[in-house]
């Protein structure tokens, strides 16, 4: 259909001049939203399939070996899988320092964590996570952070880990610290 047929039968809808003239502009601007929120979400699959090896602890000591995976616009880090922190949409945007991303993996019994981070030209990533879990009593919040490398290896599948996690007990010592 081209733009012509399209206004011509947008006008069984619309009863008189003067309802097409300015009914369009709903329709347009619907249109357009639309158009952009579909750029928006592909954008959210820029990194998908790429893995970071790194160290993740506090800003101070970073002292645990960690793995950050992207795959079918989800993101995944390996410790806080194990701990039960599910895999969480990203969304990603190029800038001129590079690839920036923002994302939440949350956990039932362990809180959220909120990741902000930029990955450089030269592989290398740079993530500022906010830990925060919320009690009745009170609500702890702690800022750690993920520095690492990008990896050679493929991003472990979606599907793969979410099988992995229904199989685990997360009873790993690792997480009592979160």
């Amino acid at each position: 259909l081209s733009g012509r047929h399209f206004l011509v039968g947008l006008q069984f809808f619309l009863p008189t001049k003067e309802s097409r003239v300015t009914g369009l502009k709903p329709i347009l601007l619907a249109m357009c939203s639309l158009l952009l929120s579909a750029q928006l979400t592909v954008a959210g699959g820029l990194l998908d399939g790429r893995v970071f090896n790194g160290k993740i602890g506090p800003l101070e000591n970073l002292d645990l070996d960690d793995s950050l995976h992207f795959a079918n616009g989800h993101f995944w880090s390996d410790i806080c899988t194990r701990c039960g922190f599910m895999p969480g949409v990203y969304s990603a945007f190029e800038t001129d320092k590079g690839i920036e991303f923002t994302g939440v993996l949350e956990s039932d019994s362990r809180g959220q964590f909120t990741y902000v981070g930029l990955i450089r030209a030269d592989g290398s990533i740079d993530v500022t996570i906010r830990w925060e879990r919320k009690r009745w009593y009170w609500t702890t919040r702690r800022e750690i952070a993920f520095r690492g490398q990008a990896a050679d290896t493929e991003a472990a599948s979606l599907d793969g880990i979410l099988h992995k996690m229904s199989l685990d007990d997360f009873d790993n010592p690792l997480c009592a610290r979160f």
